[in-house]
């Protein structure tokens, strides 16, 4: 299975993988341990759930200097 908010996507960090399977039966819990297909390193499902929270909080930042950098220079207030 792959884990994803919208178009982010967990990866193995060892191998970069992004096909997991849950080692348990029933529904995803975080504490729920995942094994990845490639490798078969073991994670939960919340650590890729933060994975997936810091990757899309990087593209924010991201978005957001490049903002900054095609702004105007604010001006000064007169006083």
């Amino acid at each position: 299975m792959i884990v994803s908010v919208r178009d982010v996507v967990a990866k193995c960090p060892g191998c970069g993988e992004t096909q997991f399977t849950p080692l348990a039966p029933g529904a995803l819990q975080p504490a729920t341990r995942m094994k990845c297909d490639g490798c078969g390193a073991q994670t939960t499902y919340r650590e890729l759930l933060e994975q997936i929270g810091e990757e899309a909080m990087r593209r924010a930042n991201e978005s957001l200097a490049a903002l900054k950098k095609k702004a105007p220079p604010r001006r000064k207030p007169r006083k």
